[in-house]
């Protein structure tokens, strides 16, 4: 599951890194579909073994504020192993707000710091399946990013760091 890391760093690229979403009812209002980042998650998750059930990314470049969406699954991992892949693929990151599963099954949520963005990533974890969700933001609008990534967060499992 080496491939969670990899989207992982993928949402922390500073090269037009714009993330996903769920569907076009879970955006905030003026966010875009950015199918090229979509597309560059799902490369980044290509891995032998791992299949892709789902990724989608969207988000207001001029503000910098963005989503990625992703759900994947592969081998049998459950959730702690899982979740310091998810965590593994932060490499410099700054991570606070932390709460991760303990059992078998569960959610792994985080507030991450990587300049130039900073963001939250929650995650459904367990039985070799991810469904997560990041979102984040640059410099340029990081209060209106914040707000719009909460929102976009409270849809997701398990608690809002």
């Amino acid at each position: 599951m080496t491939a969670v890391a990899l989207v992982a760093l993928v949402a922390c690229r500073p090269a037009g890194a714009e993330p996903a979403s769920r569907g076009a009812d879970d955006r905030p209002a003026g966010w875009i579909q950015l199918a090229p980042i979509a597309a560059a998650t799902a490369a980044a998750a290509k891995a032998d073994g791992v299949a892709i059930d789902a990724v989608d990314a969207w988000g207001e470049p001029a503000l910098g504020c963005y989503a990625v969406w992703l759900a994947l699954h592969g081998g049998t991992a459950g959730a702690p192993a899982l979740a310091d892949q998810v965590l593994a693929g932060f490499p410099g990151s700054s991570i606070s707000e932390l709460t991760k599963p303990s059992g078998s099954d569960g959610v792994l949520a985080f507030a991450f710091a990587r300049p130039p963005y900073r963001g939250r990533v929650r995650a459904h974890l367990g039985g070799g399946r991810v469904a997560a969700i990041a979102c984040f933001g640059n410099q340029r609008e990081p209060a209106t990013c914040e707000a719009a990534c909460r929102r976009v967060l409270q849809g997701a499992p398990g608690p809002v760091p």
